[in-house]
């Protein structure tokens, strides 16, 4: 790799020893992928953040990068904390858990990170915009920040998002490269229609199968989706294959036509998609044997302020099923504003409860002994029976609602 003079001096130790640790491991991941030169970026999104995912190497790691003197140099927000933010106990971690979480928080805080500690940075933290350069690891939000908002980034890994924060450069490589950003197979829609809600995670999750880590280029999605349905895509392709980047035609920043999406490639792959298939994908997404609800889970990723609006509206004042627990996940920014909205207080009246800051999947939820979990999210249905140890009913939003009153499967047909 080619590098600048003040890379040179950073390599060699002048900005301290964790400034050169970060250069010499970046300089051999670019020289593996064959980078020509690193590119400034503006921002990192970490995935060192949950006990859960980082166990004790993972914490000692962060604290031994905090002790060399790491120091960010640019704008470093993080992913959901590995436990309810504001009621751990309540949450029935466990007490040697909790103390690992509170250590690789105040690693990563005294290396000066932003602690929004949510999977969706984009929503009012570090919004991309088209043609910027990021480091992300979070695998959804990776996945928004290319489709949804055009900007560039691959999908780091722990450790390595942590050293580019502290140069504030990664290499020129995959996804940061024009030509690695052009589609690879084109999907045609055939639903003469705009998709619900249960419908975008449906598909994502389906595409994410079908593609691997190839880029694929949706051709006929009617209607004008909202973040949160683009959310929900990401979201699910990324979990369900290794989804970094998705161009649907007419909705994300460089498609504008199938045309410009692949950018002169000819697509290696056609894949056809009826309103049938994303029924059988929602059923595969399945895994209950009782109609039985005892969880209802929502917010991964994280449930913006719009969806717990909605939510409210749909519960409509009625309360929660006993035998049924209803959880919804949300950063510090959305539950501040459902406070002052008077929203949270009724859905905690009506028996909802708020996780803050974390999410099922990298949160401790099998000591609850939940047997069904229900949910409106992909991710969640393609990560939960590992991560939570429960059969798996993914759903529209209203029928999550329904069944959480009723404390059964409420399917709409």
């Amino acid at each position: 790799m080619y590098l600048t003079p003040e890379e040179k001096e950073i390599l060699a130790g002048s900005q301290g020893e964790a400034a050169k640790l970060a250069m010499e491991t970046l300089v051999k991941i670019g020289d593996i992928n064959g980078a020509e030169h690193f590119i400034p970026i503006k921002n990192v999104h970490l995935v060192l953040h949950a006990y859960k995912s980082a166990f004790d190497a993972g914490v000692e790691t962060a604290e031994k990068i905090a002790e060399m003197g790491g120091k960010f140099i640019v704008p470093v927000t993080i992913d959901p904390y590995g436990m309810d933010a504001e009621d751990w106990k309540g949450a029935k971690t466990p007490e040697h858990y909790a103390k690992q979480q509170m250590r690789l928080e105040a690693a990563v805080m005294k290396m000066g990170v932003i602690p929004n500690w949510t999977c969706t940075p984009y929503y009012g933290f570090t919004a991309p915009r088209k043609g910027e350069h990021l480091a992300w690891s979070e695998s959804s939000a990776v996945a928004y920040a290319n489709t949804a908002c055009g900007a560039r980034t691959n999908r780091q890994t722990a450790i390595v998002d942590i050293f580019c924060g502290i140069v504030g450069r990664t290499p020129l490589t995959g996804l940061h490269l024009d030509a690695n950003r052009k589609g690879e197979v084109l999907i045609k829609l055939h639903v003469d229609r705009p998709l619900v809600n249960w419908e975008y995670p449906a598909l994502g999750y389906l595409l994410g199968q079908k593609l691997g880590a190839r880029i694929g280029v949706v051709e006929g999605m009617q209607g004008s989706p909202a973040s949160e349905d683009l959310k929900n895509f990401c979201g699910a392709a990324a979990a369900a294959g290794s989804v970094a980047l998705m161009h649907i035609v007419g909705v994300t920043p460089e498609a504008g036509s199938t045309e410009e999406a692949f950018g002169g490639n000819t697509p290696v792959e056609v894949i056809e998609v009826t309103e049938e298939h994303i029924k059988a994908t929602r059923k595969a997404m399945c895994s209950n044997t009782t109609e039985r609800v005892d969880f209802v889970a929502l917010g991964c990723p994280h449930y913006t302020i719009n969806e717990i609006v909605n939510v409210h509206k749909l519960l409509n004042g009625r309360k929660v099923h006993p035998n049924t627990a209803f959880w919804i996940y949300a950063n510090s920014y959305a539950l501040r504003l459902a406070e002052k909205m008077g929203i949270r207080h009724d859905l905690e009246k009506a028996g909802v409860v708020f996780r803050a800051e974390t999410c099922m999947i990298i949160s401790p939820v099998k000591d609850w002994g939940f047997q069904t979990m229900m949910t409106d999210s992909g991710k969640c249905s393609y990560y939960g029976p590992a991560e939570c140890g429960t059969e798996m009913i993914f759903a529209s939003v209203e029928e999550c609602v329904e069944s959480a009153v009723s404390g059964k499967l409420e399917i709409f047909k």
